[in-house]
């Protein structure tokens, strides 16, 4: 049940393919809104130097795991392919 159910018809590895694009498009743009809103430039930079499991770092996480877990709670029930 989806707000918009698109019917292609194509075969089945074309349908997982253009889901499996759809998922990391959708995945990418939230990370990206995210890192851009967090303000700070270079946070990748800094999570993935200096220290183990720094503040920095466990941000990043955060983000991903939101991203991530936005695609699978909102987005993947917008649109529907079959």
């Amino acid at each position: 049940m989806a707000i918009l159910d698109i019917y292609l018809d194509i075969d089945n590895e074309y349908i997982n393919l253009i889901k499996d694009l759809y998922k990391i498009l959708v995945i990418f743009i939230i990370f990206q809104l995210l890192v851009f809103s967090y303000g700070q430039k270079n946070i990748i930079n800094l999570a993935l130097n200096g220290n183990f499991l720094n503040d920095d770092f466990m941000t990043l996480l955060i983000i991903v795991i939101i991203a991530i877990s936005s695609y699978y709670l909102i987005f993947n029930k917008l649109i529907c392919f079959q």
